[in-house]
This record gives C-alpha cells, sequence and structure tokens, in this order.
C-alpha cells in the first residue's frame, strides 16, 4: 500500500494494464514511424530508382512521390514514364505543381529526361507557368494569388532570366473589386497583356429557377498595356450571353454573395491578326470570336452554336472545355482541350482528349481533324491544355487535374506520356497543374551561385534555374599561405539536377568548392566553400530498431507480470513508500 499519512492509495490491476498499453503502444508507433522514414522508404526507392510505372499509377508510392535534394532542400515530384519514344520533343516542360501530396507546391520547370531544373517558392499559388516574348526579351510569367473556389485573386508575374521578377501586372479595377484572376495571362504581338477577371454581381436569375434578385460570378477580360498599366479593353460576359445558356448546375449557387452563380467561366483568351478575340466559356461550351469592338462575331458550340459539323457531330461536341487557340488563321485550325466532365454532376464522355479543328468561318462548318487521348484514357474534371508545336509538328497535351503529361504525334498518335502522381487518385485533388507547356527557348542563368553540401564523405551540387551547366569540376583548397589556391580533383557529366563527388580518398583536403562547366568547358560559377556535415540517418535506423527491441521488451514483461499478478482481483496492489506524508 502506498502510506499518504493514515490514508491508503490503492492502484487497481486493470489502471496499470492500461498505462503499460499506452507505453507499449507509443513505444511502437515512435519505432514504427523512425523504421519506415529511415528503412523502409528508402529500401522501396533503392529497390525502385525509376518507380515501378504500375505500382506508381496505383499509388503505392503516395499520390505524388516526392524527392528532396540535399544540396538546397528544394522537392519536387518523382515521375513515371508511362511511355516512351526518342522523337518526342527534347525542349523544357514548364508546370505549376499543386495539390495535396506536393510538398512546397510552385512554378517548375523539367528538362526532356524530366529531371528538375528549376523550382520557385515563396509565390503562394501560382498557375499558368509558360515562356512569352515581351519587347524582343523572353520572360517565364505565371500568375500568383489567393485561389478560391475556381477562381482565384492576384497579380501576373514577368521573370527574366535572372529569375528576377522585371514586370508586375495587374487588372484595371475601375472602381470595383475586379482582381486578376488566375485562368489566362497571354502576352500580345503588340506588347500588350490579355487578362482574365471574375466580378461578383447583382444578377436576375429567375430565368434559372431562382432568386430574380440573386448573384452572378460574371466573367471577362481585358487588355492592358504592360508598360503603363492602361486600360486598352475591356469585356463581359453578362452584356452579351443570357444566364440561361449556361450548363452549370448549382443548387445552392447565386442566392448569396458569398455563393454567386457562375454561368459562363472564361478561361482563355487568344487574339488574332486582325484584333479578334477567341474566348473558351467552359460553362456554355462555347468558343467565340469577339470583334475589336466587343461584339460577338461567331458562337461554336453551346447552345447558340453557328457552324454545321462535319465530322458527325464529333467536331463540336466538347464540354467543359479549356484552353482554345489559334493553330493558323489562315487555314482555320485551332487547339482545345475538351475535358468532358465539369464534376461528379456534370459528365459528359468517357475520356478527355485535346482537340485540333479546322473552321471554315465563311461557310460556317467545321470538321474535327485529330483527336489526342492519353495512354489510359483520363478524365479530368477540370483545368487542361493542347499545345501545337511547331518544331516538330506534335501536340502537347497536359491533362490539368490529373497529373498527366502526353505528347502526340500530328494524326493523334501516343508517343511519350509522363506521370507525376498516381491518375486515379486525382479526384482527392492530390498532384495538379493547371496547364502544361513545352518550349525549348529559355536560358536561365540565375543570380545565386551552385549550391553545394558535404553529407558523410559526400559531396552534392545543384544550381537551381542554371539551363547551361554540362560539367561540373570538384575543387579542393588549400591551407596555409596557400589558402586562396585551389586544385582540380574530378570532374562529373551533369545527367540529373543534383550530382555529387565522394570526398572519402580525398581526407588531404579540408575545404571543397565545385565550380559549374558549359560547353566549352567555361566556368559560369563557383560555389561557396562546402563545409563538413554529418547525416543522421543511420543513427535514426539504429535507434529505430533499438525502440523497437525495447518496445517488444517491455510488453513480454508486461505479459508476465499481469500473469503473476492475476490474482491480485479485488484486494488490489500496494506499493509501499517509507516517507510520510
Amino acid at each position: 500500500m502506498l502510506l499518504m499519512g493514515r490514508r491508503r492509495f490503492e492502484v487497481k490491476p486493470f489502471v496499470l494494464r492500461l498505462l503499460l498499453w499506452a507505453v507499449i503502444v507509443v513505444a511502437g508507433a515512435v519505432a514504427l514511424y523512425l523504421t519506415i522514414s529511415y528503412a523502409a522508404i528508402p529500401l522501396l526507392i533503392w529497390l525502385s530508382p525509376t518507380l515501378n510505372p504500375t505500382l506508381y499509377d496505383l499509388g503505392f508510392y503516395g499520390g505524388s512521390p516526392s524527392q528532396t535534394y540535399v544540396s538546397n532542400g528544394l522537392s519536387s515530384p518523382r515521375t513515371s514514364i508511362g511511355k516512351h519514344d526518342p522523337d518526342c520533343d527534347k525542349g523544357y516542360t514548364f508546370l505549376n505543381y499543386n495539390g495535396g501530396s506536393i510538398p512546397n507546391p510552385g512554378p517548375a520547370i523539367l528538362d526532356s529526361n524530366r529531371e528538375l531544373i528549376w523550382k520557385g517558392e515563396g509565390f503562394a499559388v501560382t498557375t499558368n507557368l509558360k515562356v512569352q516574348s515581351y519587347m524582343g526579351q523572353q520572360y517565364l510569367t505565371f500568375w500568383s494569388g489567393k485561389k478560391g473556389g475556381t477562381m482565384g485573386r492576384g497579380v501576373y508575374h514577368m521573370l527574366d532570366s535572372s529569375y528576377d521578377v522585371k514586370h508586375t501586372v495587374s487588372a484595371v479595377a475601375k472602381g470595383s473589386e475586379i482582381e486578376g484572376d488566375l485562368h489566362e495571362f497571354k502576352i500580345t504581338p503588340n506588347n500588350t497583356a490579355l487578362l482574365t477577371f471574375y466580378n461578383v454581381t447583382p444578377a436576375d436569375l429567375s430565368s434559372l429557377g431562382k432568386w430574380k434578385n440573386g448573384w452572378l460570378a460574371d466573367s471577362g477580360f481585358q487588355e492592358v498595356d504592360i508598360a503603363t498599366g492602361e486600360l486598352l479593353f475591356e469585356w463581359k460576359a453578362s452584356d452579351h450571353f443570357q444566364v440561361n445558356e449556361t450548363f452549370m448546375t448549382h443548387p445552392f449557387g447565386g442566392y448569396i454573395k458569398s455563393i454567386p452563380f457562375d454561368f459562363f467561366h472564361i478561361n482563355s483568351v487568344d487574339k488574332d491578326s486582325k484584333g479578334n478575340y477567341l474566348i473558351s466559356s467552359r460553362h456554355t461550351h462555347s468558343v467565340s470570336c469577339i470583334s475589336p469592338d466587343g461584339q460577338i462575331i461567331w458562337i461554336l458550340g453551346g447552345q447558340r452554336n453557328q457552324f454545321r459539323d462535319l465530322s458527325a457531330g464529333d467536331a463540336v461536341n466538347f464540354k467543359w472545355q479549356h484552353d482554345a487557340r489559334w493553330v493558323s488563321e489562315e487555314e482555320g485550325i485551332i487547339t482545345l482541350f475538351d475535358n468532358k466532365e465539369g464534376g461528379p454532376l456534370h459528365v459528359d464522355g468517357p475520356y478527355s482528349r485535346g482537340m485540333m479543328l479546322k473552321l471554315d468561318i465563311a461557310n460556317r462548318t467545321v470538321t474535327l481533324l485529330h483527336s489526342y487521348v492519353s495512354q489510359y484514357q483520363t478524365r479530368t474534371p477540370s483545368q487542361g491544355s493542347a499545345q501545337y508545336l511547331p518544331d516538330t509538328r506534335h501536340v502537347f497535351v497536359g491533362f490539368g487535374h490529373s497529373p498527366v503529361l502526353s505528347e502526340f504525334s500530328l494524326d493523334g498518335t501516343l508517343l511519350c506520356e509522363v506521370h507525376y502522381g498516381a491518375p486515379w487518385l486525382h479526384v482527392f485533388t492530390t498532384a495538379v497543374s493547371y496547364r502544361a507547356f513545352k518550349s525549348a527557348g529559355w536560358i536561365g542563368k540565375p543570380r545565386e551561385p551552385p549550391a553545394a553540401k558535404i553529407v558523410d564523405d559526400l559531396l552534392y551540387v545543384s544550381w537551381n534555374g542554371a539551363t547551361e551547366v554540362e560539367a561540373w569540376v570538384l575543387q579542393g583548397g588549400g591551407t596555409g599561405e596557400h589558402e586562396e589556391e585551389w586544385s582540380d580533383l574530378d570532374f562529373i557529366d551533369k545527367e540529373f539536377f543534383e550530382e555529387s563527388f565522394d570526398l572519402s580518398q580525398l581526407s588531404q583536403y579540408s575545404r571543397f568548392r565545385v565550380g559549374a562547366l558549359d560547353r566549352e568547358g567555361e566556368i559560369l560559377g563557383y560555389s561557396d566553400v562546402a563545409p563538413r556535415e554529418s547525416s543522421g540517418s543511420w543513427w535514426g535506423f539504429v535507434l529505430a530498431v533499438f525502440l523497437w527491441g525495447v518496445a517488444c521488451k517491455v510488453a513480454w514483461m508486461g505479459y508476465g507480470w499481469v500473469a503473476r499478478h492475476r490474482g491480485a482481483g479485488r484486494r488490489g496492489v500496494s506499493w509501499v513508500v517509507g516517507k510520510k506524508w
């Protein structure tokens, strides 16, 4: 018994058993976590360095398995190859990583081997990363801001080759709450910008069976002078389309201002050489041409379709589409991404596809030239893009809400497909890129030097954003009066985003740095001197094994103690403490 004055305190056996099991569970959980972190996951990656495509697509490695680089702490998804053809375009791929399984989301550039070239961080939510030309110079452009539902409020950044923000473009408010939307930012040959906006406004929704005094998420686009910020043109959907032309249903939308009804949903704007605007409206299933004075010239698809389909209905049956673009004005050829789904309540086809259409505008006819369907017939409920690549005459399709990137020959033959997440898990928004683009015309020259870090006699090196690095040279520094002298110790070709040098046989050197070499062998830049650090991976593994053994030992002792004291019953268990209180 435990004596507290003259009182007697008894601990019941079931309380001790409960505490014992709590200790076992906690110790086991910690040991299991450390085992998985330091043994199981590294073992799986070691056994499958390229990731088994079948297990990858089934989600065995997670929604979007990632890798973290030792040299700079950046992370990016580990991709899986569904199909490969050496004739695929060798340009860079431009994405905006988003989704619940993506660590540190942000804009990213990959090379033709799916290796990371650049990862941008610190921009909040981003979309629409691509290369565009302004005043004869190449820029990386993308939207950045806050996303709410299917819309966004933010600004558009333009980064130069050093990844410095040189221009920031905003929508022109004109006394309203208009901000730049995430769907579009297109620089025209006249050095102006096309951008989309959404604005909540009162509207009569009685034609939809809703209140007459309802709320509408009106959408439209602006053309803005980049240099001055001057508004050159503005167009709003509600001035030209009726709300009952929509195919969208939302039982709660439109009754209150915080949940407006989105009847039109503009998601792309293009401009032709005559000054006409090509716009895509997802919720009316239409692509329209707008004149420079804002009038509708023609409508393709939707309730007001003006084109006769020469492909037995397969040219105008696109639904919930994105990214309508001119390929050839002279031939009347456009591309778009046909989602065929607008969410679980709006499924209108078995799979999504890229489309190439030929329009005879004078005779108002349309023909489906080619369709572009992914390897496993992916259907994605939102986002997506279709890009014609003139150098190879291929078509590159990003499947938006589904982490699938596909490249096709012009006739629709699938050549290459890459996954940056498990496609079937896309319903949980695990890995998403609103659009995907390819371009060979980007040269990155970051201001920051290469990053180098030494862990356990391995020196890891990378240079975030550098596109011209062909090889790395390892140099060792002298000591004393020769401290400023550096000797070339090793060379390796750059194959991956991060490379490493083995320092185990170079104990005579205490200081190291790495130089980046271009294809002519000239130095592009040096890393800072890398200090030595020790990795805790093996200590973590040993600790996991130790804790697991402790947990098993505690469990065994606990079972023995319970067996020996099973007869204590109602008498309780008494521990005597000599000191009286």
